[in-house]
């Protein structure tokens, strides 16, 4: 699953069978009007250019909401009203007061919202927890490097308005960082109470950052370092770079290639223990899929939902959108967005 997808694509006839999820695919809206078409026509499936006219004519059991992040919240709310289950691409919209209302009315309309936080069902999770022996566990920093291609590839998937911030509200921070404070909760089980960051947009020069480095602090000391950019040269080989370093009482793990390298503080003289990992993110997205599909189907509550996408400025206690639209060399966390995600073993 690429990133540039139909702001909707809805299945119907969903049956479980024991370790195969059969769909039966049909509707898919994409008001850009770039890829709806031929997705549609791959699938055998009808195409739709509005939300509104899609959801008139057509008898959903499951939708998959994905598009501009400032257009998420209109979409949700079509759905949440006729009380239809759905997935909802982060960051469901650019404010709080947008992303609280939606999980009021998911809420309060009891209906099945799971949002892609696809680090919560990675091979990095197991490993972490299987070193730990638990998660939430007793760490004492993260950090994080997740920089990806550049900002062009958006327009050539048809997706240019994620580099308008009034449509994306902003760059890799919004876009790709929202994984790693998740998962810095998650792991932790703590609130994040303290935020800085410098982001610029050096590299392409664009509207919005292409570089941004991100602390984050619990109130007992517990620091997550998240680092993330659209400036990886990708290429179809290797698209992006993803390292990671995790230090808790018990041990200190560190990223190698396609592995967790791990030394436990207890036991020197084990050395360095190597386990391998899936770190390739895109094979998450089908897995994330077939659970969804079967969380909905069973009535199990989801692995990520709109009650844990909650943001706010760290700083001030109001969500913000990213700014301003040129960066210079730096741009002060004053215009900073953070997802706080539930953990969902609580």
């Amino acid at each position: 699953m690429q990133y540039s997808r139909p702001a909707i694509g809805t299945s119907r006839s969903i049956s479980i069978r024991s370790k195969q999820t059969v769909l039966k695919w049909w509707p898919f809206l994409d008001p850009e009007n770039v890829k709806g078409q031929a997705i549609a026509e791959r699938f055998k499936s009808k195409f739709y250019a509005s939300s509104r006219e899609l959801l008139d004519r057509e008898k959903i059991d499951f939708a998959f909401a994905f598009g501009r992040h400032s257009e998420m919240p209109v979409l949700a709310e079509e759905l949440i009203a006729r009380r239809i289950p759905f997935a909802l691409e982060k960051p469901c919209g650019i404010s709080m007061s947008q992303v609280t209302r939606l999980r009021k009315l998911a809420e309060e309309a009891n209906v099945y919202c799971a949002v892609p936080f696809i680090f919560r069902m990675s091979d990095l999770l197991s490993a972490v927890e299987g070193i730990e022996g638990r998660i939430p566990s007793n760490f004492n920093y993260m950090s994080v490097r997740f920089i990806v291609g550049p900002p062009e590839r958006y327009n050539v998937a048809g997706s240019g308005w994620a580099l308008d911030p009034q449509f994306s509200g902003g760059g890799s921070t919004i876009n790709v960082a929202t994984h790693f404070i998740d998962f810095f909760r998650l792991i932790t089980g703590k609130e994040v109470v303290r935020v800085s960051a410098i982001m610029n947009s050096r590299t392409h020069h664009g509207d919005v950052e292409d570089y941004s480095l991100l602390t984050m602090q619990t109130e007992d000391g517990v620091t997550g370092l998240v680092e993330t950019g659209y400036s990886f040269p990708s290429t179809a080989d290797e698209q992006r770079e993803f390292s990671f370093t995790f230090s808790s009482d018990r041990m200190y793990a560190k990223s190698g290639p396609d592995r967790i390298e791990i030394r436990d503080r207890k036991d020197l003289n084990g050395g360095t223990r190597s386990l391998r990992l899936r770190l390739e993110t895109d094979v998450y997205y089908p897995l994330f899929v077939k659970q969804v599909l079967a969380e909905c189907r069973t009535g199990v509550k989801p692995i990520a939902s709109l009650q844990g996408c909650r943001s706010r400025d760290a700083g001030h206690g109001r969500g913000i959108r990213f700014g301003p639209a040129k960066w210079g060399t730096t741009n002060p966390c004053a215009n900073l967005w953070v997802t706080e995600a539930s953990s969902a073993l609580q």
